[in-house]
Formats: structure tokens, sequence, C-alpha cells
């Protein structure tokens, strides 16, 4: 994310919080950097928890399994569910508070 046109505070966070981070939301929008597979940078609006525009309550996400590095949400921009890579994830901008991602195990 262009930390330069963004306003809050900026908090360091480690990798291994990102996903209770995100939890932390509890459905409110966030926006978030990262990069996607094919390696292009990506910035997203997103929210947890939506379960409105599901095609089926059976067929689960590979997301969803606790086992992997990846993260459900919903995209406001795309309208469409996407899938953010943890291990890829650079920034976080939730409640006014910008978090930067950094490598670390705290």
């Amino acid at each position: 994310m262009n930390q330069a046109k963004l306003k809050g505070e900026i908090t360091e966070v480690y990798r291994v919080k990102a996903a209770s981070l995100l939890f932390s939301t509890k459905g409110k929008y966030f926006s978030a950097g990262f990069y996607k597979k094919d390696g292009t940078y990506r910035e997203i609006v997103a929210r947890i928890g939506v379960k409105k525009y599901r095609k089926t309550e059976d067929k689960k996400s590979f997301a969803t399994n606790p086992d992997n590095p990846y993260f459900q949400v919903y995209d406001r921009q795309k309208r469409g569910y996407r899938v953010i890579n943890l291990e890829t994830l650079t920034c976080v901008k939730f409640g006014g508070t910008i978090y930067d991602v950094v490598e670390g195990t705290k």
C-alpha cells in the first residue's frame, strides 16, 4: 500500500499474527496489500464473514484449512470472494491504524 497517501498510526505486526489481526476486524471492512501468485502487487478492500454470495453451503474453500497460509475474504470492489496469501501480505489498514506486516515470531 502506498503509505505516503494513507493517514493513520503505523504499527508493525509480525507475520505469524497476521491471521489474528484479520480475524479481529470482525466483519468490518479493511484494506490490505499483498503479492499475488503471479508476483504482481494488489491492494484490496475486503471483509471477512460474508456468506450471502456463496454458491453452495457444502463446498468449502481451500483457504478455510488452518494448515495453510491462506485467508478467504470478500472483495468489495470486485464483488466476489478472494484469497489472500498471509506469507505475501505486506500491510493492513483497519480502524485508522496501518499495520506493517514484518517477518518475525513474537
